[in-house]
């Protein structure tokens, strides 16, 4: 049974041998073990209704019971942070914002278990992007080694109100293809609406210091001037390297600059990540890019819409007109030192991940967050339905095309990067402190050295 909150289940110890229960996790066990587990909550009702049958029918086939505590995103990783300082941890813990926030430095303190063997039965289905996210490196071991188990992605999409675009009197089939030009296009749209709507805003952006938005957007400003190598896989970083500075400055810029000038809601600097997605809703901003689908999908019941009113789109080309490859944003489970059922809490992550198992539960999710297995899309047609373009169009984008790791994944310095929003000071810096692109991005890189001095990588 599964609920709300904790609850006490008395069971017995399950003694099991990792290789072969791994292997048949669909199989009863003659003596029960209940699992505690920690896992977030969805953003819509049908999220957490797909993870309840998931875990139902785990429950079923294995003889095992599942504790579950479903809890809302910055409550739970406070509560996780909380349980890994004191040692008085559950047995299985996922949360949305855990691989960068949680995992990296987690991994980097020895306090996670190897999860390597969980990861092996399916290995060849992943893909590559969604392996290197799992693997972090172990200060305390002084290896790499997979520490979380992929089961879900998401990429930054673009969702635009495109019966807005036509009531200023532009066509989407204008919509420019290239970086620049792309996001400059929705401008002037603006003054137009005006005329009609008082408070719409030409674009969505975060440019807070609370949440993953921000981070999300900043990042894929940087790839697109060609910043992606301030972090390397080997965990250097390469803050010191002319086109990385480049590429943030132009990122500060583009960012700040519309806000400045107006074409961004003045209260941008102040959201949360849910924020951005309720002043879509309420057409207070004619674009907004958002991470995973749920903008468009929050409202399949809206009549006209979902697929209709409201367009989700993949990042535009470079400003050369080569693709910009997507951060793939990976989600672990993951198994905490000190948890007292590690042998059924890697039965069930093991049963999670297979293909057809985990490719249902985020179908019945109605497909905020993608499989990390190429196999599901190319197997299942609710992933590339043409009747379908929101979801279509963003599976191509994460699974299809090809995808890059978070620079967290390379060293956990840049988790800590992220969690102090260093490029979201900057931001700050830009539109409320009068500084220059080039200051603020020197300023915030000389903060990135002297994290990353805290983690060197052999």
């Amino acid at each position: 049974m599964v609920k709300l909150g904790r609850r006490s289940v008395l069971g017995a110890s399950l003694g099991l041998a990792a290789a072969g229960t791994l292997a048949r996790p669909h199989i009863a066990n003659a003596a029960a073990t209940t699992v505690t587990a920690w896992w977030n909550q969805g953003f819509y009702p049908a999220e957490d209704a797909a993870f309840k049958t998931l875990v139902a029918n785990w429950e079923k086939a294995s003889g095992n019971k599942f504790e579950l505590s479903l809890l809302p995103g910055q409550a739970l990783n406070q509560k996780i942070v909380s349980a890994l300082t004191s040692g008085d941890v559950p047995d299985l813990m996922y949360a949305d914002n855990a691989p960068g926030q949680i995992i990296p430095q987690s991994a980097w303190d020895g306090k996670l278990l190897d999860v390597s063997d969980v990861v092996e039965t399916q290995k060849a289905e992943y893909l590559h992007t969604a392996l290197l996210s799992a693997k972090f490196y172990n200060n305390v071991e002084k290896k790499r080694s997979y520490y979380g188990v992929p089961f879900k992605s998401a990429v930054l999409t673009m969702d635009i109100w495109a019966s807005l675009i036509e009531k200023a009197g532009f066509k989407m089939s204008d919509m420019p293809k290239t970086w620049d030009a792309y996001f400059d296009w929705f401008k002037p749209m603006q003054k137009v609406l005006r005329k009609s709507m008082r408070g719409v805003y030409a674009l969505g952006y975060t440019v807070s210091t609370t949440g993953d938005d921000p981070n999300n957007l900043f990042n894929a400003f940087l790839i697109a001037y060609g910043g992606y190598g301030i972090v390397t896989p080997d965990g250097a970083l390469h803050a010191d390297d002319p086109k990385v500075k480049q590429a943030a400055v132009m990122a500060l810029e583009k960012l700040t600059i519309p806000y400045k000038q107006g074409f961004v809601p003045p209260g941008a600097i102040n959201w949360g990540d849910p924020d951005n997605n309720n002043a879509f809703h309420a057409k207070q901003c004619i674009m907004t890019p958002n991470d995973t689908t749920s903008i468009p999908v929050a409202v399949k019941s809206t009549k006209g819409w979902y697929n209709g009113e409201i367009y989700s789109g993949a990042l535009p080309l470079g400003n050369d007109g080569k693709p910009v490859p997507s951060q793939l944003g990976v989600e672990l489970g993951f198994i905490p030192k000190g948890a007292k059922n590690v042998a059924a809490a890697k039965e069930f992550l093991t049963y999670l991940i297979q293909p057809k198992i985990v490719g249902d539960y985020l179908k019945n999710a109605e497909g905020r967050w993608l499989p990390v297995m190429p196999g599901i899309v190319k197997q299942d047609p609710f992933w590339l339905n043409p009747k379908d373009p929101t979801i279509a169009t963003y599976t191509r984008q994460g699974v299809i095309t090809p995808t890059v790791p978070w620079f967290y994944v390379f060293n956990p310095a840049y988790g800590q990067v992220d969690a102090a929003h260093i490029w979201g000071v900057a931001e700050a810096d830009i539109i409320s402190n009068g500084m220059t692109p080039e200051k603020a991005a020197d300023k915030a890189l000389s903060q990135i050295k002297a994290i990353f001095a805290k983690y060197p990588i052999a």
